[in-house]
Protein backbone atom coordinates (compact mmCIF):
# COMPACT_ATOMS: atom_id res chain seq x y z
CA UNK A 1 0.00 0.00 0.00
CA UNK A 2 1.78 3.64 -1.05
CA UNK A 3 2.02 6.28 1.13
CA UNK A 4 -0.76 8.03 -1.05
CA UNK A 5 -3.54 5.59 -0.80
CA UNK A 6 -2.65 5.44 3.37
CA UNK A 7 -3.40 9.01 3.49
CA UNK A 8 -6.73 9.10 1.42
CA UNK A 9 -7.47 6.36 3.62
CA UNK A 10 -7.18 8.42 6.90
CA UNK A 11 -8.19 11.03 5.17
CA UNK A 12 -11.77 9.35 4.30
CA UNK A 13 -12.12 8.16 7.99
CA UNK A 14 -11.09 11.28 9.39
CA UNK A 15 -13.75 13.09 7.25
CA UNK A 16 -16.43 10.57 8.89
CA UNK A 17 -15.54 11.07 12.08
CA UNK A 18 -15.73 15.14 11.63
CA UNK A 19 -19.28 14.79 10.13
CA UNK A 20 -20.14 12.60 13.21
CA UNK A 21 -18.44 15.17 15.73
CA UNK A 22 -20.51 17.79 14.31
CA UNK A 23 -23.58 16.18 14.24
CA UNK A 24 -23.63 16.31 18.12
CA UNK A 25 -23.97 19.94 18.36
CA UNK A 26 -27.96 20.00 18.26
CA UNK A 27 -27.26 18.21 22.03
CA UNK A 28 -25.47 20.33 23.15
CA UNK A 29 -26.94 23.31 21.96
CA UNK A 30 -30.54 22.68 22.28
CA UNK A 31 -30.20 22.87 26.07
CA UNK A 32 -28.00 26.13 26.12
CA UNK A 33 -30.83 27.70 23.67
CA UNK A 34 -33.55 27.09 25.43
CA UNK A 35 -31.92 28.44 28.68
CA UNK A 36 -32.39 31.86 26.72
CA UNK A 37 -28.73 31.96 25.14
CA UNK A 38 -28.99 33.63 21.81
CA UNK A 39 -27.65 32.62 19.07
CA UNK A 40 -24.68 34.82 18.79
CA UNK A 41 -23.56 34.05 22.13
CA UNK A 42 -24.18 30.34 21.73
CA UNK A 43 -21.52 30.62 18.82
CA UNK A 44 -18.94 33.02 20.88
CA UNK A 45 -18.90 30.90 23.84
CA UNK A 46 -18.57 28.10 21.77
CA UNK A 47 -15.29 29.26 19.90
CA UNK A 48 -14.32 30.85 22.74
CA UNK A 49 -13.63 27.59 24.88
CA UNK A 50 -12.20 25.79 21.98
CA UNK A 51 -9.76 28.65 21.56
CA UNK A 52 -8.58 27.76 24.72
CA UNK A 53 -8.50 24.44 24.48
CA UNK A 54 -6.56 24.80 21.01
CA UNK A 55 -4.30 26.77 22.79
CA UNK A 56 -3.33 24.61 25.49
CA UNK A 57 -2.89 21.58 23.02
CA UNK A 58 -0.89 23.36 21.09
CA UNK A 59 1.66 24.52 24.14
CA UNK A 60 1.49 20.83 25.28
CA UNK A 61 2.96 19.46 22.04
CA UNK A 62 5.09 22.79 21.83
CA UNK A 63 3.75 23.45 17.99
CA UNK A 64 4.54 27.31 16.71
CA UNK A 65 2.06 29.56 16.28
CA UNK A 66 3.13 31.84 13.89
CA UNK A 67 2.23 31.63 10.66
CA UNK A 68 4.49 32.86 7.51
CA UNK A 69 3.53 36.39 6.52
CA UNK A 70 2.89 35.34 3.10
CA UNK A 71 -0.26 33.01 4.48
CA UNK A 72 -1.41 35.83 6.19
CA UNK A 73 -4.57 37.03 3.20
CA UNK A 74 -5.06 33.29 2.71
CA UNK A 75 -5.93 32.57 6.71
CA UNK A 76 -7.88 35.78 7.01
CA UNK A 77 -10.05 35.32 3.74
CA UNK A 78 -10.74 31.62 5.33
CA UNK A 79 -11.78 32.81 8.86
CA UNK A 80 -14.12 35.31 7.07
CA UNK A 81 -15.90 32.20 4.72
CA UNK A 82 -15.99 30.23 8.20
CA UNK A 83 -17.52 32.56 10.09
CA UNK A 84 -20.02 34.13 7.49
CA UNK A 85 -21.04 29.64 6.82
CA UNK A 86 -21.59 29.83 10.46
CA UNK A 87 -23.27 32.94 10.98
CA UNK A 88 -25.71 33.06 7.93
CA UNK A 89 -26.58 29.47 8.80
CA UNK A 90 -27.66 30.56 12.00
CA UNK A 91 -29.50 33.47 10.92
CA UNK A 92 -31.14 31.16 8.57
CA UNK A 93 -32.41 29.24 11.20
CA UNK A 94 -34.56 32.14 12.12
CA UNK A 95 -36.69 32.33 8.35
CA UNK A 96 -37.70 28.54 8.04
CA UNK A 97 -37.84 25.39 9.30
CA UNK A 98 -34.49 23.69 10.73
CA UNK A 99 -34.73 20.31 8.11
CA UNK A 100 -35.43 22.83 5.12
CA UNK A 101 -32.27 25.05 6.47
CA UNK A 102 -30.41 22.08 6.44
CA UNK A 103 -31.09 20.63 2.91
CA UNK A 104 -30.56 24.13 1.54
CA UNK A 105 -27.59 24.23 3.09
CA UNK A 106 -26.51 20.95 1.89
CA UNK A 107 -25.83 22.43 -1.56
CA UNK A 108 -22.24 23.15 -0.71
CA UNK A 109 -21.30 20.03 -2.01
CA UNK A 110 -22.79 20.98 -5.33
CA UNK A 111 -20.74 24.56 -5.10
CA UNK A 112 -17.49 23.14 -4.05
CA UNK A 113 -17.90 21.13 -7.75
CA UNK A 114 -18.88 24.31 -9.52
CA UNK A 115 -15.68 26.11 -8.15
CA UNK A 116 -13.49 23.45 -8.60
CA UNK A 117 -14.55 23.50 -12.49
CA UNK A 118 -14.67 26.88 -13.17
CA UNK A 119 -11.57 28.18 -11.09
CA UNK A 120 -9.57 25.27 -11.56
CA UNK A 121 -10.81 23.30 -14.75
CA UNK A 122 -10.90 20.34 -12.67
CA UNK A 123 -12.86 17.39 -13.64
CA UNK A 124 -15.61 16.14 -11.39
CA UNK A 125 -16.53 12.49 -11.66
CA UNK A 126 -19.57 10.77 -12.34
CA UNK A 127 -19.90 9.15 -8.61
CA UNK A 128 -19.67 12.30 -6.83
CA UNK A 129 -22.60 13.63 -8.17
CA UNK A 130 -24.30 10.59 -7.99
CA UNK A 131 -23.30 10.48 -4.12
CA UNK A 132 -24.23 14.07 -3.58
CA UNK A 133 -27.70 13.72 -5.16
CA UNK A 134 -28.17 10.80 -3.05
CA UNK A 135 -27.47 12.86 0.09
CA UNK A 136 -29.12 15.79 -0.59
CA UNK A 137 -32.53 13.76 -0.57
CA UNK A 138 -31.46 11.73 1.88
CA UNK A 139 -31.13 14.88 4.14
CA UNK A 140 -34.02 16.10 2.53
CA UNK A 141 -35.93 12.62 4.04
CA UNK A 142 -34.31 13.50 7.68
CA UNK A 143 -34.92 17.11 7.82
CA UNK A 144 -38.27 17.83 6.11
CA UNK A 145 -39.98 14.31 5.92
CA UNK A 146 -38.90 12.88 8.76
CA UNK A 147 -39.87 15.96 10.86
CA UNK A 148 -43.30 15.96 9.08
CA UNK A 149 -42.46 19.50 7.59
CA UNK A 150 -43.42 21.35 4.27
CA UNK A 151 -40.56 21.88 2.13
CA UNK A 152 -41.65 26.11 2.39
CA UNK A 153 -37.67 27.81 1.48
CA UNK A 154 -38.08 30.83 3.35
CA UNK A 155 -41.58 30.82 4.48
CA UNK A 156 -42.11 33.41 1.16
CA UNK A 157 -39.34 35.05 2.52
CA UNK A 158 -36.72 34.65 -0.10
CA UNK A 159 -34.30 36.11 2.38
CA UNK A 160 -33.93 33.71 4.36
CA UNK A 161 -33.28 31.49 1.17
CA UNK A 162 -30.70 33.74 -0.43
CA UNK A 163 -28.89 33.28 3.13
CA UNK A 164 -29.26 29.70 3.85
CA UNK A 165 -27.66 29.72 0.13
CA UNK A 166 -24.92 31.99 1.14
CA UNK A 167 -24.06 29.74 4.32
CA UNK A 168 -23.26 26.89 1.64
CA UNK A 169 -21.37 28.99 -0.82
CA UNK A 170 -18.96 30.28 2.21
CA UNK A 171 -18.60 26.99 3.33
CA UNK A 172 -17.92 25.97 0.13
CA UNK A 173 -15.10 28.27 -0.23
CA UNK A 174 -13.65 27.35 2.65
CA UNK A 175 -13.17 23.89 2.00
CA UNK A 176 -11.75 25.07 -1.75
CA UNK A 177 -9.39 27.39 0.12
CA UNK A 178 -7.92 25.30 2.81
CA UNK A 179 -6.90 22.90 -0.33
CA UNK A 180 -5.94 25.49 -3.04
CA UNK A 181 -4.16 28.27 -0.94
CA UNK A 182 -1.11 28.59 0.88
CA UNK A 183 -2.96 27.74 4.19
CA UNK A 184 -2.21 23.95 3.56
CA UNK A 185 1.41 24.30 4.16
CA UNK A 186 0.19 25.10 8.01
CA UNK A 187 -0.41 21.81 10.39
CA UNK A 188 -3.75 21.15 10.85
CA UNK A 189 -3.31 21.76 14.34
CA UNK A 190 -2.40 25.10 13.42
CA UNK A 191 -4.59 26.12 10.84
CA UNK A 192 -7.53 25.20 13.20
CA UNK A 193 -6.82 27.24 15.79
CA UNK A 194 -6.24 30.74 14.00
CA UNK A 195 -9.94 29.93 12.38
CA UNK A 196 -11.42 29.45 15.75
CA UNK A 197 -9.90 32.55 17.14
CA UNK A 198 -11.11 34.47 14.31
CA UNK A 199 -14.31 33.06 14.84
CA UNK A 200 -14.05 33.67 18.86
CA UNK A 201 -13.52 37.34 18.10
CA UNK A 202 -16.31 38.01 15.49
CA UNK A 203 -19.03 36.60 17.10
CA UNK A 204 -18.10 37.94 20.26
CA UNK A 205 -17.52 41.32 18.51
CA UNK A 206 -21.31 40.45 17.24
CA UNK A 207 -23.15 39.46 20.84
CA UNK A 208 -21.50 43.25 22.54
CA UNK A 209 -22.91 44.61 19.67
CA UNK A 210 -26.24 43.77 19.70
CA UNK A 211 -26.37 42.96 23.44
CA UNK A 212 -26.87 39.32 23.59
CA UNK A 213 -23.60 38.72 25.27
CA UNK A 214 -24.03 37.39 29.04
CA UNK A 215 -22.40 35.45 31.39
CA UNK A 216 -21.98 32.28 32.21
CA UNK A 217 -23.09 31.14 35.44
CA UNK A 218 -24.56 27.58 35.28
CA UNK A 219 -22.65 24.83 35.72
CA UNK A 220 -24.75 22.69 33.74
CA UNK A 221 -23.88 25.33 30.51
CA UNK A 222 -20.62 25.45 30.97
CA UNK A 223 -20.50 21.76 30.89
CA UNK A 224 -22.68 21.95 27.77
CA UNK A 225 -20.20 24.47 26.30
CA UNK A 226 -17.34 22.44 27.10
CA UNK A 227 -18.65 19.67 25.17
CA UNK A 228 -19.79 21.74 22.19
CA UNK A 229 -16.34 23.19 22.19
CA UNK A 230 -14.19 19.69 22.48
CA UNK A 231 -16.81 17.66 20.47
CA UNK A 232 -17.92 19.84 18.03
CA UNK A 233 -15.91 22.07 17.40
CA UNK A 234 -11.95 21.31 18.22
CA UNK A 235 -12.43 17.54 17.31
CA UNK A 236 -14.31 18.02 13.97
CA UNK A 237 -12.33 20.88 12.87
CA UNK A 238 -9.31 19.83 13.25
CA UNK A 239 -10.31 16.14 11.75
CA UNK A 240 -12.18 18.12 8.75
CA UNK A 241 -8.59 20.17 7.91
CA UNK A 242 -7.05 16.61 7.61
CA UNK A 243 -9.81 15.32 5.49
CA UNK A 244 -10.17 17.82 2.90
CA UNK A 245 -5.42 17.99 2.76
CA UNK A 246 -5.50 14.11 2.33
CA UNK A 247 -8.85 13.42 -0.02
CA UNK A 248 -10.49 17.02 -1.38
CA UNK A 249 -12.52 19.23 -0.85
CA UNK A 250 -15.59 17.54 -3.14
CA UNK A 251 -15.23 13.93 -0.84
CA UNK A 252 -15.14 15.90 2.77
CA UNK A 253 -17.81 18.40 1.50
CA UNK A 254 -20.14 14.60 0.47
CA UNK A 255 -18.91 13.07 3.57
CA UNK A 256 -20.87 16.01 5.65
CA UNK A 257 -23.64 14.37 4.93
CA UNK A 258 -23.23 12.40 7.78
CA UNK A 259 -23.45 15.46 10.43
CA UNK A 260 -27.60 15.64 9.57
CA UNK A 261 -27.72 12.15 9.95
CA UNK A 262 -25.91 11.53 13.27
CA UNK A 263 -27.96 14.89 14.74
CA UNK A 264 -31.49 12.93 13.78
CA UNK A 265 -29.92 9.69 15.54
CA UNK A 266 -28.79 11.46 18.73
CA UNK A 267 -31.89 13.94 19.19
CA UNK A 268 -33.59 10.66 19.04
CA UNK A 269 -32.00 9.10 21.72
CA UNK A 270 -30.86 11.43 23.87
CA UNK A 271 -34.39 14.07 23.58
CA UNK A 272 -36.88 11.41 22.13
CA UNK A 273 -37.39 12.21 19.28
CA UNK A 274 -39.80 9.81 17.15
CA UNK A 275 -37.99 7.69 14.10
CA UNK A 276 -40.15 7.24 11.30
CA UNK A 277 -39.99 5.60 7.83
CA UNK A 278 -38.72 8.78 6.72
CA UNK A 279 -35.98 9.17 8.60
CA UNK A 280 -34.84 5.50 8.07
CA UNK A 281 -34.74 5.96 4.28
CA UNK A 282 -32.77 9.04 4.55
CA UNK A 283 -30.91 7.33 6.46
CA UNK A 284 -30.40 4.58 3.64
CA UNK A 285 -29.69 7.00 0.96
CA UNK A 286 -26.80 9.24 2.95
CA UNK A 287 -24.70 5.69 4.35
CA UNK A 288 -24.97 5.04 0.64
CA UNK A 289 -23.46 7.96 -0.33
CA UNK A 290 -21.08 7.54 1.79
CA UNK A 291 -20.50 3.96 0.45
CA UNK A 292 -19.62 5.23 -2.99
CA UNK A 293 -17.26 7.59 -1.71
CA UNK A 294 -15.69 4.81 -0.04
CA UNK A 295 -15.88 2.20 -3.03
CA UNK A 296 -14.43 5.29 -5.34
CA UNK A 297 -11.35 5.43 -3.19
CA UNK A 298 -11.14 1.51 -2.28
Amino acid sequence: MTKESTNRGAGIIAGIFAAVSFGFIPVFSKPVLAAGVSSTCLLFYRFLFATVMLFALMLMRRESLRIPVRIIPAMLLLAVFYSISGGFLVLGYEYMAGGVTQVIHFTYPIWVMLILVVAYRERIRHSSIVAILLAIVGIYCLGVLGGNASFIPGANKPAGVVIVLLSGLACASYMVGVNKTGAHRLSSLALTFWLILFSTIFFGTISYLNGSLRLLTEPTMVANFTGLAFISTVISNFLLVYSIKNVGSTLAAILGALEPLTSVLACILVFNEPFTLPIAAGIALIINAVIIVILRNR
